[in-house]
């Protein structure tokens, strides 16, 4: 199975938060109205959305939307 058209001839720029490790979210300019989204170790799975899709997506997982129980409970622990 081939992988996203996008993932081989797009320029990727790297989360500047990424690791050598190669565990990396990687964005790309995906037309006028549009940008990719990958993980560096999965290269042919690319999620294309608008730029204000991807802006509410971002501020969910700042805002700690999508973390589990454990992420959570670390969070309300006092320090």
């Amino acid at each position: 199975m081939k992988g996203h058209p996008l993932a081989e001839k797009t320029i990727w720029q790297k989360s500047s938060y990424s690791q050598e490790e190669g565990e990396c979210v990687e964005l790309a300019a995906a037309g006028p109205a549009a940008v990719a989204l990958r993980e560096s170790d999965h290269p042919g799975a690319v999620l294309t959305l608008r730029p204000t899709v991807l802006g509410a997506l971002l501020r969910g997982v700042k805002a700690g939307e999508f973390d589990g129980p454990a992420a959570r409970a670390r969070r309300s622990r006092p320090h």
